[in-house]
């Protein structure tokens, strides 16, 4: 994976937010993070929830966002 790509951009990504949650903050907060807002679009994010790393670091609310999203991007 080279350095500037959009995969290494979404590795980086899930790399943060898997960060973000062993910090303790919540799934929605991390995805509204201008870091993530200003990389990604709403079908980045609900592909982020999707990642093995993102599911196993976020507990249980997870199930309620993937909603939240489907919903607001009409899935």
């Amino acid at each position: 994976m080279l350095i500037g790509t959009e995969s290494a951009g979404h590795k980086r990504l899930i790399e943060y937010v898997v960060r973000q949650l062993g910090t303790g903050r919540e799934m929605a907060a991390v995805l509204d993070d201008p870091y993530v807002t200003n990389r990604s679009t709403h079908m980045d994010r609900r592909a982020l929830l999707e990642e093995p790393e993102v599911i196993a670091a976020s507990g249980a609310e997870l199930e309620h966002l993937r909603a939240q999203l489907d919903a607001f991007i009409g899935g």
